[in-house]
C-alpha cells in the first residue's frame, strides 16, 4: 500500500458531506480508493471501444474478417445457388 498526499477542493469536500457519500465509506481512503478503481474501470472500457472501432478502419483486420467470410460461407448456408 503507498501513501499519498491530495489536495481537494472545499466544494468538492461539501458535496460528498451534502450528498452523504462521505458517510457510505469507512474511511476518505477507502473513498478514494473506490473512486479511482472505478474511473480506472471506465476509461478501460473507453479504451477498449475506441481500439475496436479503430479496427473496422484497419485493412489487415477487414481482409481477414474477409477471410473468415469466405472460409465459412459454406457452413453457415450464405453461398448462393449458381
Amino acid at each position: 500500500m503507498q501513501r499519498k498526499t491530495i489536495s481537494i477542493d472545499d466544494a468538492l469536500i461539501l458535496d460528498l458531506e451534502r450528498e452523504g457519500i462521505m458517510a457510505q465509506f469507512k474511511n476518505f481512503s477507502e473513498l478514494v480508493s473506490v473512486s479511482l478503481r472505478q474511473t480506472i474501470d471506465t476509461i478501460k472500457k473507453e479504451n477498449y471501444r475506441k481500439e475496436i472501432a479503430n479496427m473496422t478502419q484497419d485493412p489487415m483486420v477487414l481482409q481477414d474478417i474477409a477471410e473468415v467470410e469466405e472460409d465459412f460461407q459454406f457452413a453457415d448456408g450464405e453461398i448462393n445457388a449458381v
